[in-house]
């Protein structure tokens, strides 16, 4: 799998068939043992108040990572297929809860957020907060994280929440996630999810969230 490019698909299902999924030997045969991690991830989205990041293909969020420490990430959208998302993701260890905006050119963006967004920076455009919890999955052929999301967005336009489930490549081949999640499907009922977190964030105050390409 290419450096820093994040590979994963939102699934969406219903408590009970998620009960039924986890409780199944398709999870319990390739679960690792001891990768159970539970942490309250809260991530805030910024732009600048004329979108300039949007508008250039980036979602910059900066999160609370639940353990005492903070991050910085833009994702960039590549392609997107059947729930399926590859984008370029990079991310900038923080000392505090608060954006920055440089950094991200040595990291492999090309260039600075400063050159995007105005003397004024950027604000605050809505808050995601969730518990997510994570295994890790051993299956033939690459290591996938299963993570489980439950929380809410929150934005002055509102409110949505969140109960998804991803599958993301850790290492090896995507065809053999994308395999592990059609067993899913003939297990329980599941939808995909298109949209991404920001682009639901989006949503809730008004603005369409396709993204173009990134800028070069």
């Amino acid at each position: 799998m290419q450096k820093n490019v994040e590979i994963e698909l939102k699934l969406l299902l219903s408590k009970s068939d998620l009960e039924k999924l986890l409780a199944s030997d398709l999870v319990k045969n390739v679960v690792r043992a001891g990768s159970e991690k539970q942490r309250n991830l809260v991530s805030s989205y910024y732009d600048t108040a004329d979108l300039a990041l949007k508008k250039n293909g980036i979602a910059y969020r900066v999160r609370d990572k639940g353990d005492g420490t903070f991050e910085a990430t833009i994702k960039t959208d590549k392609k997107s297929s059947s729930g399926l998302s590859e984008r370029l993701e990079l991310n900038l260890p923080l000392t505090e809860n608060a954006a920055v905006l440089e950094g991200f050119a040595e990291l492999g963006l090309g260039y600075e957020l400063t050159d995007l967004a105005p003397p004024n920076g950027v604000e605050k455009l809505f808050t995601v907060d969730v518990v997510r919890t994570t295994y890790l999955l051993d299956l033939d052929g690459a290591v996938v994280e299963l993570a489980i999301d439950n929380g809410k967005i929150f934005a002055a336009g509102g409110e949505d929440t969140i109960d998804e489930v991803e599958l993301e490549l850790v290492e090896g081949k995507v065809e053999a996630m994308l395999l592990f999640a059609e067993q899913i499907e003939k297990l329980v009922p599941v939808h995909r999810e298109e949209r991404s977190k920001f682009a639901r964030g989006l949503a809730l105050i008004g603005i369409e969230s396709d993204l173009p390409s990134h800028k070069a």
